[in-house]
């Protein structure tokens, strides 16, 4: 599904709004780094051979963030972690390896200066030029800060992905009411995917509506979703049943389905359909597959039309410490708590529809089809 869609168009941006985004074209250096040769010590700009040669009178000083000093002939100047490296210095040597009686520097026992010493050459972490950030990075607080100092002129970011949820399902009741009757459900779903959602920095939640078992108003509500939204998400109705209206209602809606149905558990009715540039994902109605389905089918899809370079970055890894249930022919999605760094435990869970079991977990582990010992898994917290 992923290969049939594209990233969303690109936008101007300022380094303001920069951070958690995704990159639209790469940046390059437009000096080098560092910009000229600096000091990579405090302590005193010298000629080498003179510094060896006895005590040197120190006349001055190289400040960071002023333009460059003439080292005069027989003299040191004093130098600061970062500053220019003088006119005519060739080495720095460090405060701690001279004796400084505040008016001339003496080399200690011990101690050698040579040529190029504690010093960072021009462009000695890159030159100008060369790629500092990639295309379709997420622009971490590291990557800001590489962006601030490039400072480039046109910024390119890709919009944030539009995102709609549409629950359905007539026994949902989506008003905030304290008391409903027993035999109707409060909607969790809706709300868990919006928290999925806010987790993603590159989203903007369009819309959130409820429809109820009637296949021409969810076709409509579709048709509306799509007009504003890069992803419709569903949950509820995709599946066979005489009131799984969702399959139906996609294509009559525009759109062509990719796959329904997954080797999964829970969350074996996903079905996944794209309409020209726009996706559109069933979940099935049960709270944990919205849960581990959102997590391992939504989160990468938006990936890819976010334009992010890595759809499905590598999970971690975990040491279950022992296993229950008998072997499944599909991938097993199982809620687990982490009980110490590396290690985790199966949740005591009453069933994909146990809306509570999952609360207080940490995450899933993936486990392959026909697993049944403990081991090593992949590890996906609920944060992606």
């Amino acid at each position: 599904m992923a290969a049939r869609l594209a990233p969303v168009d690109a936008e101007r941006a300022t380094l303001a709004e920069a951070a958690g985004r995704v990159l639209a074209s790469e940046v390059r250096l437009d000096r080098d780094s560092p910009a000229c040769t600096v000091s990579a010590m405090d302590g005193f700009a010298v000629r080498a051979a003179e510094l060896a040669a006895g005590p040197l009178p120190v006349v001055g000083e190289a400040r960071i963030g002023r333009p460059l000093a003439v080292l005069p002939p027989g003299a040191a100047l004093r130098i600061f972690t970062g500053s220019p490296l003088p006119e005519g210095a060739d080495a720095v040597i460090r405060l701690e390896w001279v004796s400084d009686d505040g008016g001339q520097i003496t080399l200690l026992e011990g101690k050698a200066n040579a040529p190029g010493s504690d010093i960072r050459p021009q462009g000695e972490n890159a030159k100008a030029g060369a790629v500092v950030l990639a295309r379709g990075i997420e622009l971490t607080a590291a990557a800001v800060g590489a962006l601030a100092t490039v400072s480039p002129a046109d910024l390119r970011l890709y919009r944030r992905v539009r995102v709609s949820i549409v629950t359905t399902g007539d026994e949902l009741e989506t008003s905030p009411r304290q008391s409903i009757e027993p035999w109707r459900l409060r909607d969790s779903n809706g709300p868990a995917l919006e928290a999925l959602l806010l987790g993603l920095p590159w989203v903007e939640l369009r819309a959130r509506r409820h429809v109820g078992d009637d296949v021409q108003l969810l076709t409509q509500t579709l048709v509306t979703s799509l007009d504003e939204a890069d992803a419709v998400l569903l949950t509820g109705g995709v599946s066979k049943g005489a009131y799984d209206h969702v399959p139906g209602a996609v294509v009559a809606a525009g759109g062509e389905v990719v796959f329904h149905r997954l080797k999964a558990r829970p969350g074996q009715p996903t079905l996944g359909a794209v309409a020209g540039n726009r996706a559109l994902i069933g979940l099935p109605g049960n709270p944990l597959a919205v849960l581990t389905a959102g997590r391992r089918v939504v989160v990468p899809i938006l990936r890819r039309l976010a334009g992010l370079a890595v759809i499905d970055p590598p999970a971690t890894s975990v040491t279950l410490r022992s296993w229950t249930g008998s072997p499944l022919p599909l991938t097993w999605w199982r809620p687990v708590n982490l009980v110490e760094a590396g290690a985790a435990e199966l949740a005591d869970l009453r069933g994909s529809g146990d809306v509570c079991g999952p609360a207080m977990t940490d995450g899933f582990i993936e486990a392959p089809p026909g697993c049944k010992a403990a081991g090593v898994f992949s590890y996906y917290p609920w944060r992606p």
